[in-house]
This record gives C-alpha cells, sequence and structure tokens, in this order.
C-alpha cells in the first residue's frame, strides 16, 4: 500500500548511520537538524525534506559537510493500526 505523501520525507544522515546504504551503528545514527547542525536521529529534530533533491540541494548548500558524508534517506510515518 502507497503510503500518502505527506507521511513521507527525506533526512540527510551521516552515512553509517540507521537507514543508510551502509548502514553500520545499527539503531543509532546522525542527521542534519532543523537548527542545521547535527543532531542525533533519535531526538526526533531532524530536518524533513519533501524530496530527495531537496535534501541533496540543501547540501549542496549547508557547511556541515565537511568530513562527513551523508546519504538522503526516504522516511515514512509509521501506520498506527
Amino acid at each position: 500500500m502507497q503510503q500518502p505523501a505527506e507521511s513521507c520525507w527525506y533526512e540527510l544522515r551521516v552515512v553509517g548511520s540507521v537507514g543508510t546504504s551502509t548502514e553500520t551503528a545499527g539503531s543509532i545514527g546522525i542527521a542534519i537538524g532543523e537548527n542545521g547542525r547535527l543532531c542525533a536521529i533519535s531526538s526526533g529534530t531532524a530536518k524533513r525534506f519533501p524530496t530527495e533533491q531537496a535534501a541533496v540541494d540543501y547540501l549542496s548548500t549547508s557547511s556541515i559537510p565537511g568530513n562527513y558524508r551523508f546519504e538522503a534517506v526516504r522516511c515514512v510515518k509509521p501506520v498506527r493500526r
């Protein structure tokens, strides 16, 4: 079943964090937060982007990357039953 568009978003996560293609951190990870700084994914304060392209565009204008590599990760709001 396809999720409604408003329940899907993208987050920029440090490569190796949970949800990335090279996930090595188990259930933990780091993302770019709403305040433009790095945050723990579990904090719930990761910046949400409507599309993967919007996330990549943000990354190209951010001063955060430095020594970090990021991946745009598709997130879906859990369905309650």
